[in-house]
């Protein structure tokens, strides 16, 4: 469809219009902040936005016919990704090879990261094409619907749905603001749209094709005011604002309904090379160990990722597995301070809340305790106690490959199309003949001594990061541990990932308290034992387990580039969990002791405090309106006056005047215009009920007619008289109207705004 002719009179209008709508498209682009860590994204992604708009409206303007429109706008998209995102792979300013090749990767590994990265998420030229080619192609559909079909909602639908997008897997900074932004652009275009459409149509016979729109434009403007206003200082003071949702899309309940979050070892990577130094938490323990966040045991060939059944955690902690008759008591006192996440960590396996100041959820399948929802576990302060199984050589050659049925058909799980060169590495550098136990350390000892530790590889955990990683013999924890138990399910062996953090950095005055930073995040394979349960393994080159030296040969090792950390020797203290005491040469620990009923410090709610809130929140709410209404009724007067004072433009002066003559019409008579009606057909059918007055609106009418529709338009006598006309009109309605009635008009919104009511069509 080609494009509408535009005349001299609708080129501002026009222009208005199209410049809204690059507003509501570079407000999705500010909407984006949510979803990137840094504000590099922006220029790129403006950019294609600027761009497309630029050549739409060139190509409309040009009206190019609408069979070229389509691959102008693909040629464009390509030229501008070029451009904005790979200008390295240019030659004379035009794209090659290598920039076709650079795009497809770069679309492959955010298709592989897209559930993997977690807002605030690193900017990736991946992640910038598809969002700006997604820019693109919705400024495209938007100008060809707004100015080609003159469609008003469906040429910002698309924009729309980006936003949401956006702001469903953002992350929750400049939530609101970015929302009062992105409203506040999209009303703009509907009331310059629809003025345009207005002016367009010339479908205002009563009011002229001039005034019509300019009524839009200001009703629109200012319930677009009032919409904002309203919605961004009443709305979220309104009692209840802060409630739960009543359907909640992010399922993030309280009580026993579902919660979803995002894999916490997609976000190893950022914590080990972004926030190497930041305190994250402080723990104070009887014995040091990895402080484990959860544990994941799905494997879908992209991503690990788990799921439980998480109930209030209080005193004694349920798990999964059998109960060992010797362990060491773990005691541990946390502050957490920034780790900004869902999960509370605990040395494996915690048998007891001692002491919170939050109420804490725990899921015994996976060993996890997690905040309530909406919150993080930041500012958290809880005691815990563990149980680390005493564990050696012997024991766990004994225990066995038989596997009950819920455990190998959950933790033995492997994708169809699982790559067979792992499978193949699996059974060549393990014995089939040889243990359990055997095949895990061979398989560890493999990964520690063929392979590198090394932070600067792609992340990522899926199949062909697997190959990759297989290949190049060189990654980090995430992959070393992912590509473990993802080859020892291979070998039939149940395995899940854990995830969490190394001991961290003894304080020098308090060697039993550590400082835990980014770059001690790490994850690691545990695998199941029966009649022992989970063990876990170190295959992570320069990393070991505390107290796990005897059965995986491996020292405690962890990362030390910011200090210099000196282990002292374990001690051989064990405790006996069923059935008396054992001592050691050096020191006893005491029986394991929880108490059933600890000590929750948690707020309580204060009902009372929060009614007088919400009584006090809902009349600020109401002083608000009233104050919007008052400004509005009161300072439209003036501004109608100061319009109708305008005679520099005769024509308009005078159709100005016809309008302001419509209102007091409208007070003695109750009659208005029709749509279809002339300026001549109105008067003639008001004119009985007016009295002494119908010749002035008569002869108003026959002014009015000349200056919309007569090509010479009107003279500056003109413009006077009808001004004069208009004024006798509203004195005289004034004079016959009792005082109710004017008080009555003058708090009217209609009346404010001057919009005279259209009757429907006789």
């Amino acid at each position: 469809m080609s494009a509408p002719t535009h005349t001299a009179g609708t080129r501002m209008p026009l222009a208005v219009s199209e410049t809204a709508l690059l507003l509501v498209h570079l407000s999705v682009v500010g909407g984006f902040v949510r979803l990137y860590d840094d504000g590099s994204f922006a220029g790129p992604l403006a950019g294609f936005t600027i761009g497309a708009h630029l050549l739409a409206v060139l190509a409309r303007r040009r009206r190019v016919p609408g069979l070229i429109v389509l691959p102008l706008a693909v040629v464009g998209a390509g030229l501008a990704a070029s451009w904005l995102l790979f200008p390295e792979t240019l030659r004379l300013g035009l794209p090659t090879m290598d920039t076709w090749n650079s795009a497809g990767d770069a679309l492959r590994t955010s298709r592989d990261n897209f559930e993997q990265v977690a807002a605030p998420a690193p900017v990736t030229a991946g992640f910038q094409l598809a969002a700006g080619l997604a820019l693109w192609f919705a400024v495209w559909f938007a100008d060809w619907a707004a100015f080609r079909l003159r469609a008003t909602v469906e040429a910002i639908a698309p924009a729309a749905v980006l936003f949401v997008f956006g702001a469903m897997l953002g992350s929750g900074a400049y939530r609101f603001v970015s929302t009062v932004v992105f409203a506040a652009a999209a009303l703009t275009f509907v009331a310059s749209h629809r003025a345009l459409r207005a002016q367009l149509d010339q479908a205002w016979l009563t009011t002229s094709p001039v005034t019509g729109p300019r009524a839009v434009l200001r009703a629109g403007a200012g319930l677009a005011v009032l919409a904002l206003v309203g919605g961004a200082a009443v709305g979220p003071r309104l009692p209840g604002s802060e409630a739960e949702a009543v359907v909640s899309f992010r399922s993030e309940v309280r009580g026993n309904g579902d919660r979803t979050t995002v894999s916490p070892i997609v976000d190893l990577r950022k914590r080990l090379v972004n926030q190497s130094d930041t305190a994250l938490f402080t723990v104070q323990a009887e014995r040091r160990a990895y402080w484990r966040l959860t544990s994941l045991d799905r494997f879908d060939g992209q991503l690990w990722s788990s799921g439980g059944t998480y109930s209030h955690a209080s005193g004694r902690l349920g798990s999964i597995g059998p109960d060992l008759e010797e362990g060491r008591r773990n005691r541990q006192d946390f502050q957490i301070s920034s780790l900004e996440a869902i999960w509370v960590p605990t040395a494996y396996q915690a048998r007891g809340l001692v002491e919170t100041t939050d109420s804490l959820r725990w899921d015994p399948s996976s060993s996890t305790l997690i905040v309530e929802a909406d919150t993080t576990s930041d500012g958290l302060d809880y005691s815990v106690v563990s149980e680390t199984p005493i564990l050696d050589p012997a024991m766990l050659a004994r225990a066995g490959s038989r596997d009950v049925p819920a455990i190998a058909d959950r933790y033995q799980d492997l994708p169809g199309d699982f790559p067979e060169v792992a499978r193949d590495a699996a059974r060549a550098v393990t014995d089939p003949g040889t243990s359990r136990y055997q095949q895990a350390i061979a398989l560890q000892d493999w990964f520690r001594s063929e392979f590198t530790y090394s932070l600067d590889v792609d992340a990522g955990h899926s199949d062909d990061a697997l190959v990759d990683f297989l290949d190049t013999r060189k990654g980090y924890c995430e992959q070393f541990a992912g590509a473990y138990a993802a080859m020892a399910r291979s070998l039939g062996i149940p395995s899940r990932v854990a995830v969490g953090f190394t001991p961290g950095d003894p304080d020098p005055d308090d060697p039993t308290t550590y400082t835990v930073r980014g770059r001690h995040a790490h994850a690691w394979p545990e695998l199941w034992f029966p009649d022992i349960g989970w063990v876990p393994f170190e295959p992570t080159p320069g990393r070991g387990l505390p107290d796990a030296e005897v059965y995986t040969g491996v020292p405690e090792q962890q990362d030390q580039s910011g200090t210099e950390v000196t282990v002292p020797p374990s001690s051989t203290t064990t405790t006996t969990l069923a059935g008396g005491a054992t001592t050691s040469p050096d020191s006893s620990t005491p029986e394991l002791s929880i108490p059933r009923n600890p000590t929750v410090i948690a707020g309580a709610d204060d009902a009372q405090g929060g009614g007088r809130s919400g009584l006090a929140t809902a009349l600020i709410g109401l002083a608000i309106v009233a104050g919007l209404w008052l400004a509005v009724v009161l300072v439209a007067p003036a501004v109608r006056t100061r319009r109708r004072s305008a005679v520099g433009r005769s024509a308009s002066a005078v159709l100005d005047a016809w309008h302001a003559g419509l209102a007091p019409v409208r007070w003695l008579t109750g009659l208005g215009p029709r749509p279809a009606e002339t300026h001549a057909e109105f008067s003639r059918r008001a004119a009985p009920p007016l009295g002494s007055l119908d010749l002035d609106l008569t002869e108003l009418a026959a002014l009015a007619t000349s200056a919309a529709w007569d090509p010479t338009g009107a003279s500056p006598v003109d413009a006077q008289r009808a001004d004069a006309l208009a004024r006798a009109l509203v004195d005289e309605a004034r004079s016959r109207q009792g005082r109710l009635a004017r008080l009555r008009r003058r708090l009217s919104w209609r009346e404010a705004f001057d919009q005279p009511k259209a009757p429907a069509p006789a």
